[in-house]
C-alpha cells in the first residue's frame, strides 16, 4: 500500500536543490516538474496502486527525462540522483525498486 501522505509530503519538496547552480535552472524546473507529475500520476491512481500503473508512470517520467536530456547534460551525478529519487518514490509506493525500473533511460 502507498504512503499517500509521504507523497505529497515529498511532492511540495525540493528534489534536485544540489543541482542549483551547476545545471541551468530551467532543467532542474522542469526535472522537479517531472518527479511531481510522476507523484501525482501515483496519487492518481489511488491507495491501492497496482505494479503496472507505477511502472507505466515511472516509464512516463523517464520519457520526460529522455525529453530533457536533449544536449546531454544528465552525466553520473544526476543520472545516479534522479534514479535515487524515482527510487525514493517507487518505495514510497511500498515497492522494491531496482535498476530495471529505470529499462527506458537513454541517459
Amino acid at each position: 500500500m502507498a504512503d499517500r501522505a509521504a507523497l505529497q509530503r515529498l511532492r511540495e519538496g525540493r528534489f534536485f536543490k544540489g543541482w542549483d547552480g551547476a545545471v541551468a535552472s530551467d532543467r532542474v524546473e522542469a526535472s522537479e516538474a517531472s518527479m511531481r507529475q510522476l507523484i501525482d500520476a501515483l496519487l492518481a491512481a489511488g491507495p491501492e496502486i497496482d505494479e503496472d500503473e507505477a511502472r507505466d508512470a515511472v516509464g512516463d517520467c523517464i520519457d520526460r527525462f529522455n525529453e530533457l536530456d536533449d544536449e546531454g547534460w544528465i552525466n553520473t551525478i544526476e543520472r545516479e540522483e534522479i534514479a535515487e529519487q524515482i527510487g525514493r518514490v517507487v518505495g514510497l509506493c511500498g515497492f522494491e525498486f531496482d535498476e530495471d525500473w529505470l529499462d527506458e533511460r537513454d541517459w
